[in-house]
Order: C-alpha cells, then sequence, then structure tokens
C-alpha cells in the first residue's frame, strides 16, 4: 500500500473509531447508542427536526438538541410535565409540539463538524424554559455560543465519560451534553433514577465526571462504598455546605470538587473549586456585586421577556457575602425570594437545612415557608431519616443549642421523599 494510501486507511480507522463510542448510555437499561447511530439519524435524508419538541425521553431530548445544532436551526425544549394549564397560559399549541420540519442541509455531518458545532460554533438558538419556582415559567433564548462558554476541549476531556443527572430540557442539562458532544464523550443517562440504580450506573459505566444539583448529591449519601472512577464532581444551582462537600468527598476520593454558578438567562457564568466564587479576567465589567446581590450585564444574557432589568443590568436576585473587595471574592448566600419572613425576621432557609443536617440521623432535607394568618409565614422542615431515625423532639433539642429561636422550625414532618423543582432544586414552595 502507498504512503498517501496508509494515511487514508489510518485516518478511516480513527473515524470509525470514534464513531463506535458509545454516545448515550441509558443508565437504567444499559441500552447503548453510539456516535455512529446519532450521525446516521443527523443524515438521514430528507433532513428534519422538532422545532417544538416535547421529547419523550432523555435520548429522544438529545438528538433533536444535536440537530438543531448541527444544522443551525432553532429548537425549543419543553418539559414533559408541563400541565394543561402551562401549556394554555405560556400561549402553545399541543397540536404543534413535536410536529416536524424539514431542514435543508446539504453537508453531511461528520464527527468533526458535530464537536465543532457543540463547542460554539453553531448559528443555533435553543429555547428553554425556567423552572417556574416563582410562578409561570419564562421562556429564554439562548445562542450555542453563550450555552459553550465553559466548554473545553482537549485530548484529555476526550477521556471523559459524564453522567447527566439532570431534567434534559434543561439549561444545566444542554450544557453538561455540550461539553461531551465537544469531546466525543459518552453521556450516561441517570436522570430521575433512585439512589441505588445511580451508585449501580456510575460504576458499571466507569463515569468519570458528575454534575448535579446538590438536593441529587444527598441523594446519594450516605457513602456505602467509594466510586473511584470519578474524578471530578460539579454542584450547581443550590448552596452546598461543608457537612455535605466533605460526605461527597468520601463517596468521591478520587475527585475534585467543583461549584458553578449558572442560570436559564446566562448560562455558565462563575466556577470555583470551593464556595467562594471570583470573577474570570475580562469578566470584570460585566458581573457584579451591588447593593449585596449579584447583577450581570445585557450582553451575556440570552433573549427573554420580564425579569430584573435595570437599565442594561440584570438583577439575578442572588444574595451574595463579599469575602474580599480587591480581588472581588464572594459567596452566593441564597435567592432572595427564598428567604422566608417570619414575624418580621428573615430566615435563609439554606443555614437551617446546613444546621439539620449536620444531625447524624438526618438523612435528606428541606426547608421552606408556609403563609400563616398571624406570623405571615411559619418555618417549616420535612425531613428523610436515617437510621436510627431521631424523633422531633431531639431535633427540637439539637437546633435549640445552635440556632436562634425564630429559625427552629415550626412544623417538622418526617417523609419518604422530598419535593423539588423541575430543575432539581429543593422546592421553597409549600406542597
Amino acid at each position: 500500500m502507498t504512503e498517501v494510501g496508509c494515511n487514508k486507511a489510518l485516518k478511516a480507522n480513527i473515524v470509525t473509531d470514534k464513531e463506535s463510542r458509545p454516545w448515550f448510555i441509558d443508565g437504567r437499561t444499559g441500552v447503548t447508542a453510539n456516535y455512529g447511530d446519532l450521525l446516521a439519524d443527523l443524515n438521514r435524508k430528507p433532513a428534519s427536526l422538532h422545532p417544538l419538541c416535547q421529547p419523550e425521553s432523555t435520548q429522544d431530548a438529545l438528538r433533536e438538541i444535536a440537530k438543531a445544532i448541527a444544522f443551525g436551526e432553532e429548537i425549543t425544549l419543553h418539559d414533559t410535565d408541563f400541565g394543561e394549564r402551562e401549556i394554555e397560559a405560556l400561549g402553545i399549541k399541543r397540536s404543534e409540539l413535536n410536529h416536524t420540519k424539514p431542514v435543508n442541509f446539504p453537508k453531511a455531518v461528520n464527527q468533526s463538524s458535530l464537536a465543532t458545532a457543540a463547542a460554539g460554533n453553531s448559528s443555533a438558538r435553543i429555547g428553554l424554559f425556567t423552572s417556574g419556582s416563582t410562578g409561570l415559567p419564562k421562556l429564554v433564548w439562548q445562542k450555542i455560543s453563550n450555552l459553550a462558554r465553559a466548554v473545553k476541549v482537549s485530548p484529555r476531556h476526550a477521556e471523559a465519560v459524564w453522567a447527566l443527572a439532570y431534567n434534559p430540557t434543561h439549561v444545566a442539562a444542554i450544557q453538561v451534553y455540550l461539553q461531551a458532544l465537544a469531546n466525543g464523550c459518552p453521556i450516561v443517562d441517570v436522570y430521575g433514577l433512585g439512589r441505588e440504580q445511580v451508585l449501580a450506573a456510575l460504576e458499571r459505566h466507569h463515569v468519570t465526571h458528575l454534575s448535579a444539583t446538590p438536593s441529587f448529591f444527598r441523594l446519594l449519601l450516605p457513602a456505602d462504598r467509594p466510586l473511584h472512577s470519578v474524578k471530578s464532581v460539579t454542584l450547581g444551582g443550590e448552596s452546598a455546605d461543608a457537612r455535605l462537600l466533605a460526605k461527597l468527598g468520601e463517596l468521591f476520593p478520587n475527585a475534585r470538587m467543583h461549584n458553578v454558578y449558572a442560570s436559564t438567562e446566562a448560562g455558565t457564568l462563575l466556577v470555583a473549586d470551593g464556595d467562594v466564587f471570583a470573577i474570570a479576567p475580562g469578566m470584570e465589567d460585566r458581573v457584579v456585586v451591588r447593593a449585596g446581590r449579584l447583577s450581570v450585564h445585557q450582553s451575556l444574557l440570552g433573549e427573554f421577556t420580564g425579569g430584573a432589568m435595570i437599565g442594561d443590568w440584570y438583577d439575578t436576585g442572588d444574595v451574595v457575602e463579599v469575602v474580599s473587595e480587591q480581588p472581588l471574592r464572594f459567596r452566593i448566600v441564597a435567592r432572595e425570594r427564598d428567604w422566608v419572613n417570619v414575624g418580621g425576621s428573615k430566615v435563609n432557609p439554606h443555614e437551617v437545612e446546613a444546621m439539620l443536617s449536620e444531625h447524624p440521623g438526618v438523612g435528606q432535607v428541606r426547608v421552606f415557608g408556609r403563609r400563616n394568618s398571624v406570623m405571615g409565614h411559619i418555618l417549616c422542615a420535612e425531613i428523610l431519616a436515617r437510621p436510627p431515625a431521631p424523633t422531633e423532639a431531639e431535633i427540637r433539642a439539637f437546633l435549640a443549642e445552635r440556632l436562634q429561636p425564630y429559625k427552629i422550625p415550626r412544623m417538622i414532618r418526617f417523609v419518604d421523599n422530598l419535593a423539588t423543582t423541575r430543575t432539581g432544586k429543593a422546592s421553597r414552595t409549600d406542597g
């Protein structure tokens, strides 16, 4: 064989090897689709996609997102649990959901072009709905370049095996997916699985990277056995206390811990190894702290209507604790809307949850406010206990030694599961 022929054969083998690598793995069943399967779907003629996508599964969602990215098209992702009232209030016609749109895309999509597009070089836009935790979900249009802001591409990153623990129609899931696509990495779907199923999937498929909310990570505790394959753990969406990080260190002894600050409106903005954030070089004039709250310049935002815009600045509603002024370093304390007004005193539910989590009999906990005609709100706590389960009296005595009286929940219930939002965060609403 000639040198030219050898080079062509070598390149063909490299492409084949990449396409044979798993793209999607169902964490529940182990059923696998590889990158060759995905590329075959993208290159099927006539090309098409679902511009108003309400996926039946995580795999369906990821396939449609890949189409939009590769073709440079617009797609809106709708939650599968949108009720009829929400669909009507959002102006969505159910008859238009998942209708097929032909796409004129004459070029063949290959592994390289898909990876390049996923790294931010795509004209696609994705419509994402916020969690709607304070009312009706809000539609935000994001460019791929915004969503891929934190994507890193290298041979080292290409060795990763990612677990997807987020709702596939939400921004955090898209960002994990873009990181995997840009490097040709497998995605192991563990969204919605129970503790034992998640741990089994992480171990079976040798997952190296896991990104999720603190509520999800608490689900995995206590650490019965260490998972050595996991090299990187990223927490986002909620506050993570030191006790949780310590326990995760026992479960994932080889993992580096990261905290990420992101939102549907802005994508990923901040990354920290601990709980103290610093603004990345070049962004100091676009991410600022004003009156103890985090504000983001409109140049970093997606397109949406409504929201707390003050001139060119978006008020995130996140209360921060400044650690140092020069350089600016700060902690995210809580969302202002999460605070509970108890008889004129504001209580941060994250603080109460962190204290409750220090009790050895508390596995997971949710603290929230309930309307009350006398106090305005009363503080409530729901606890998933671990054996030996404590009594309510023991919990109250434990808190009385550590918190001011108004921060101790008036109502304490032991439950079998905790309410979360669509994005996997602990719900702060009653019910």
